[in-house]
């Protein structure tokens, strides 16, 4: 798998009018710097940790896809500067 740092996250809260209850919920985008190229990924990309963990600069490998600069999944490289505790299977309880 390639690798690449994390170039730029951005953190967006959306509520819906729509919703029963009244937690925001968190979207957001982030570009992986890869061999000249900005590779554009989404918070569902992220694998073993949550897309808020992610710090500018780290290190991680991705998958990107054949015909677009986006990232069909990302994992962290090496260790967090300041490790969350990972999340198993992907899923947030």
């Amino acid at each position: 798998m390639p690798t690449g740092r994390i170039e730029k996250l951005v953190h967006l809260t959306l509520q819906s009018a729509a919703s029963a209850d009244c937690s925001p919920a968190l979207k957001g985008y982030g570009y992986i710097a890869a061999d000249g190229e900005r590779i554009y990924f989404e918070p569902k990309a992220v694998k073993l940790y949550l897309f808020d963990d992610l710090q500018p600069g780290q290190e991680v490998e991705f998958e990107r896809d054949p015909k677009y600069a986006i990232a069909k999944s990302v994992e962290v490289k090496g260790e967090m500067v300041h490790p969350p505790d990972p999340v198993l299977g992907g899923q947030v309880e």
